[in-house]
Formats: structure tokens, sequence, C-alpha cells
């Protein structure tokens, strides 16, 4: 193969992966996943069918684990949602609630940004530890109660996994 040749399959090559990152990622089918509904916490969500969800009741805070089996060499996903009754007796919007509790702890996250959860405003916390990069959201359940929602992934990992993506984007609130 000629030099010339070598570089016109580089250069074909390069143009066809450059093409091919910049198509958006595949859509995720929601299709077959199923329907996870919790009164007692107020809200619901859609999560895969190969998910299991464990709740455990009597305890504060209320929490429920949505997972998939562990699969060998694949980053183990979950999703925890969790209510702290009375945890913002004021009824201070989450923002300032979210400000006011990381002074007291002294504290400052990795990062922190405004967003919404459930069509409600919301605040994100990202950390990097040896567990990994952890994502939280806390959002009011009502005027006292938080809801919070905690996520995993290896800390190489910095966007959240377009699964977890798509299972927030499903979150309902029921009043």
């Amino acid at each position: 193969m000629s030099a010339r040749t070598l570089s016109a399959v580089v250069v074909m090559f390069s143009i066809a992966t450059t093409v091919a990152l910049a198509q958006p990622p595949n859509e995720i089918d929601t299709t077959s996943w199923k329907v996870f509904r919790n009164l007692v916490m107020g809200f619901e969500t859609r999560y895969p069918s190969t998910w299991h969800v464990r709740s455990a009741k009597g305890n504060e805070p209320e929490t429920v684990l949505l997972n998939e089996t562990p699969q060998a060499g694949k980053p183990h996903l979950a999703v925890q949602f969790w209510v702290q009754r009375h945890m913002n007796p004021r009824g201070l919007p989450v923002q300032q609630w979210y400000a006011d509790q990381l002074r007291r702890m002294n504290a400052a996250p990795s990062s922190t940004a405004n967003t919404s959860i459930g069509g409600r405003p919301a605040v994100r916390m990202e950390t990097t530890g040896t567990l990994g990069r952890t994502f939280q959201f806390f959002t009011s359940l009502n005027k006292t109660d938080i809801f919070e929602i905690t996520l995993r992934q290896p800390a190489s990992q910095t966007q959240l996994n377009p699964t977890d993506q798509k299972l927030l984007s499903t979150v309902k609130f029921i009043d």
C-alpha cells in the first residue's frame, strides 16, 4: 500500500469516526420498563424491567433502591430514593435549604447546580470519593419533607449514565 493510499484511508477513517461521534446517542426505549409507585413516599418512576426494587420499611429516612443485577466487567447501576421527613421545618425553597445545610456542615461538594426533578426545583450535588462519583438530587416533597435521589458511578464517568438520565426524567410526584 502506497503512502498516498494509506493517507487517504486514514483521512476517510477520521471523517467516518468524527461523523459517528457527532451523531446523537440512541434514544433509550422505555416501553418495556416497569412503573414503581410509592404512595407513602409520594412519587413514581419508571425503571428497566431487568432491575429489582428493594424498600426499607419503618426506617427514617424512608428509602427505596432500584438496581440491576451486577454483571462482571460492567458498572453496577443503582438509584436510591429517600424521603427525609421534617428536614425542612421552616419550609424554605430547596436551594435555600440546601445552602443552609452546607453552611451548617462547613462542607463544599465538588460541584452543585440548580436543576429540576419531576417538574420541581431541585439541587444537584456531585462528589467524588473512594466509592466513585456520587450524584445527589434534592427537592421538596412538600413543605417540610426533602426528597433525595442518589446515584453512584465509577469516578471516571463524569456524566450521568443514559439509563440513569432516562430514569430521572420519568420521576413524577403524587400529591
